[in-house]
């Protein structure tokens, strides 16, 4: 949803060549149908028509700029019928009283608001009338299905009246009946939150050294932990795999070290040496999505009541206009945009308050949704345990290859593998697996460096890509 004094003024920008060559100067409403139909570029003069941008010829409105196609968009009002007959009638909105047609004065129209895709006009703000608010002086009328301008006053059916009273009645009284419930719901999330964070976190400190990065990757991006460690002080010193130093203990962590970390991908090396916790994030993160849950359901409870405060979301369009009843629509917008928790503050509600109200059935979804949620957790924490054990398992496997065992490896029927001081080839690994003694072979593998002549260093045979 726009509304329509922010657009005035608003740039229009090629999408082709990236020029911003026109300006907006007017809304074109049809009253009859209650729609926004396009802008007023250009109002033309004695020997020049008005130039026009349709509605249905923009690409995107966004906080900045009108964006379409192209210059070519912008068109003479005469080419579009419907269009030129109401710029020929000069409708003025601002300054028009709006009253019902039993002579309620709701108040003067200052803005409006539509639909960004549509054009369907959801409603206007209002200054004074019978419902404005005692802070600001405003209003917000709900658009009605049929809208009679005339010279001074545009009249609306009289149900619009009702339309703009808040719908409360007998809440609070209800909002005591299932505190115990919902007490019983915040002690269960915020336990089940708990419990999952830590289970992460052990799992994360079993496997972090051979999958540590993409866990730590997906739970705090690698442009967040940069930003976190600029700065900060590195708490121990951090190595490369070739065992350059890449930050000594005590230093502080400059744009260099950063790039440095970056390119040899140990990001969340720094971001674990300058305090950075994968663990604590990962807890904020569950706390948030089992409030999410908690205000997607109770969400609800705010229809009915008055928004006492703009909400925006992040592209720039409004979700609720201050004064405005919420209806299921602006639920809906809400929900799309992800914007629950900050609809139930602007119409005086915590999470907690809207969850009273709706009671022990959704408390229960609250709480399965948690259950869910800490599962899913979990499921994820093992499975990254066991590709840390597979990690585990090749790194071993690969420090073994071509080195000598210190026992006689047998499979099942007890013949030999591998004889003491044979060399761990591929082929007895997977020999190994198959009669399920790797465990066995790589307990077995010789460590130590052997103190070798030149003659045992010889080997009896050349391997296939000597040079000879």
């Amino acid at each position: 949803m726009r509304n329509g004094k922010v657009m005035i003024g608003k740039p229009i920008v090629a999408y082709d060549s990236g020029e911003e060559f026109k300006t907006i100067v007017d809304l074109i409403f049809d009253q009859e149908k209650n729609q926004l139909l396009g802008f007023l570029v250009d109002e033309g003069g004695w020997f020049s028509n008005a130039l026009v941008l349709p509605l249905s010829k923009v690409r995107a409105i966004g906080a900045d700029a009108v964006i379409v196609a192209s210059r070519d968009t912008i068109d003479s009002a005469s080419e579009f019928p419907e269009i030129q007959s109401i710029l020929e009638r000069d409708n003025i909105l601002k300054g028009t009283r709006i009253m019902t047609v039993d002579g309620l004065d709701l108040g003067t129209m200052v803005d409006l608001y539509f639909d960004d895709t549509t054009g369907a006009i959801e409603g206007y703000e209002v200054s004074g009338g019978i419902f404005a608010d005692a802070y600001s002086g405003r209003s917000f009328v709900p658009a009605p299905d049929t809208l009679k301008i005339g010279e001074d006053i545009a009249f609306v059916p009289s149900e619009t009246a009702d339309l703009m009273q808040e719908q409360v009645g007998g809440i609070r009284g209800a909002m005591n009946t299932a505190s115990g419930k919902v007490q019983e719901m915040a002690q269960f999330t915020g336990e089940k939150a708990q419990e999952a964070a830590q289970f992460t976190g052990e799992k994360f400190q079993e496997a972090t050294t051979f999958v540590g990065t993409s866990f730590a990757n997906a739970v705090v991006n690698p442009e967040e932990q940069e930003a976190f460690v600029l700065g900060k002080v590195a708490q121990e010193t951090i190595e490369t795999n070739d065992g350059i130093p890449l930050i000594h203990e005590g230093q502080v962590v400059t744009q260099s070290h950063i790039l440095a970390a970056r390119n040899c991908k140990m990001t969340d090396n720094l971001y674990h040496a300058t305090g950075g916790s994968v663990q604590d994030r990962l807890g904020e993160r569950l706390s948030g999505t089992v409030a999410g849950i908690g205000a997607n359901i109770g969400i609800e409870q705010a229809q009915g009541r008055r928004v006492n405060k703009m909400i925006f979301t992040s592209e720039g369009s409004v979700v609720a206009v201050e004064g405005q009843i919420v209806t299921s629509r602006v639920i809906e917008r809400a929900k799309t945009h992800h914007q629950e928790q900050a609809l139930l503050e602007a119409v005086g509600l915590t999470t907690g308050d809207a969850l009273r109200v709706t009671g022990s059935n959704v408390g229960q979804q609250v709480k399965d949704g948690a259950k869910g949620l800490w599962e899913q957790v979990k499921e994820t924490a093992s499975n990254l345990q066991e590709h840390g054990n597979q990690a585990i398992e090749d790194k071993r496997i690969k420090g073994a290859l071509g080195r000598p065992v210190t026992r006689v490896i047998l499979d099942r029927k007890d013949e030999v593998i591998l004889n003491v001081g044979e060399l761990i080839t591929h082929q007895a690994i997977a020999i190994s697996r198959e009669a399920d003694v790797l465990e066995v072979l790589l307990d077995s593998v010789y460590t130590e460096t052997p103190t070798l002549s030149l003659d045992d260093l010889r080997a009896p045979e050349s391997g296939k890509a000597a040079l000879n």
